[in-house]
């Protein structure tokens, strides 16, 4: 595993730092918690590589291109989508070191997971 240099200050020393990856229309895919606080990332503050960073920049950017801000509440991820969004994921958790507890939601489980080094 790469070391990664990360400039973000600590503010829970106690927590392992922890990312979840899901969509929100107009933020970015990377919601991160615990040990360097809260926030919304694109992914190069927390060292993930460029071609990773510009393919969860996509995949939000497709789907805010068709989300209807007019009606949010009939907007529906499609299977393909999310499926797309849990393999983003599991490139996060390969390229993050084993302290970082990755998430997001597993379209064939129904439910946000956590991903392990080896998914």
């Amino acid at each position: 595993m790469k070391s990664l240099k990360i400039d973000l200050e600590v503010e829970d020393p106690n927590e392992p730092p922890a990312i979840d990856v899901h969509y929100e229309w107009t933020q970015f895919a990377l919601w991160m918690s615990g040990k360097y606080g809260y926030g919304n990332l694109d992914g190069h503050e927390i060292g993930l590589s460029a071609e990773l960073v510009q393919d969860l920049c996509e995949w939000g950017d497709r789907a805010d291109a068709v989300f209807p801000a007019d009606d949010p509440a009939s907007f529906e991820l499609s299977d393909g989508f999310l499926q797309e969004g849990y393999e983003l994921a599991q490139r996060v958790r390969a390229e993050l070191p084993a302290e970082w507890v990755v998430t997001a939601w597993n379209p064939v489980l129904g439910s946000n997971v956590e991903l392990s080094l080896e998914s």
